[in-house]
């Protein structure tokens, strides 16, 4: 969060050169596994350590360039075209890399070489549009518009070690990050494992890959018109936000219980 007061230049210029650093270290052709471990490792510390700034830069992103009745919006896009990557993902993964069906397979020098090659290429594809994305930012990517859209956007900011402070003693604001983080923390880490999740109730990786696929573009898609409908009706956001918290909470409690198929017998189908 500090890096927002450099400006959101610095931030992504900053975020997106560790991304970079991180993809390259994944890449790198070691024969030691060993080596290769840590590498791959310190890849992902890297790529981790950029992760909360750039999910968080969305809500200043549309303070700065964008006015009260579009705020919404702008904050929904930002924030939900991060999570069309993790859709892409979801196919990348089935697509590109051959799932290891069965021991006798896998145990084959030329299946397993295959599917290391698969993997290789998915990390060299990744890395590409890391460098890509990060070359466009230092080409054009400027920390505010001409003129600012809003009071809140010219207003004079506190300092870091202020606001932080202000941040951990005001209540509400604790619970709207924790309201906003659990929900976000559980969903990220269950939707990384979602094929190893279907795996025991007969699930294959592609159609896992495809149920996780859809449900991001879908939950994308929904996301974004309700914010749009929230900066058309002023006033009904916390209604929104509590309608979408149920229904969310609601498919996922039928999600759960429609793979118990042992205890609540009701009909599983993919």
């Amino acid at each position: 969060c500090y890096f927002f007061i450099l400006g959101l230049r610095v931030t992504v210029l900053l975020t997106s050169s560790l991304m970079v650093l991180g993809a390259g270290l994944r890449c790198v052709p070691v024969s030691d596994l060993e080596i290769r471990k840590k590498l791959i490792h310190g890849g992902q510390l890297l790529n981790g350590l950029a992760g909360p700034t750039v999910m968080n830069a969305a809500p200043f992103l549309s303070t700065t360039w964008f006015s009260p009745d579009e705020r919404a919006t702008a904050t929904a896009i930002a924030s939900l075209l991060n999570y069309l990557g993790s859709a892409a993902a979801f196919l990348v993964g089935p697509l590109v890399v051959p799932p290891p069906n069965g021991t006798a397979q896998l145990a084959a020098p030329s299946n397993t070489q295959h599917i290391k090659d698969r993997i290789e290429a998915v990390l060299y594809a990744e890395f590409g549009m890391v460098s890509l994305i990060f070359s466009a930012a230092l080409a054009y990517f400027p920390s505010r518009p001409p003129f600012p859209p809003s009071v809140a956007a010219a207003s004079q900011r506190l300092s870091y070690r202020r606001s932080f402070c202000r941040l951990l003693s005001n209540f509400r604001f604790l619970m709207i990050a924790l309201a906003y983080a659990i929900p976000l923390g559980v969903f990220s880490g269950w939707s990384g494992v979602l094929d190893l999740i279907l795996t025991p109730i007969h699930v294959s990786q592609v159609d896992a890959g495809w149920i996780g696929f859809w449900s991001i573009v879908g939950g994308c898609v929904v996301g974004i018109a309700m914010a749009r409908f929230a900066d058309f009706i002023r006033g009904m956001l916390k209604f929104i936000l509590l309608l979408l918290l149920s229904g969310a909470t609601l498919a996922s409690t039928w999600f759960t219980l429609t793979c118990l198929t042992t205890v609540t017998h009701l009909p599983l189908t993919t």
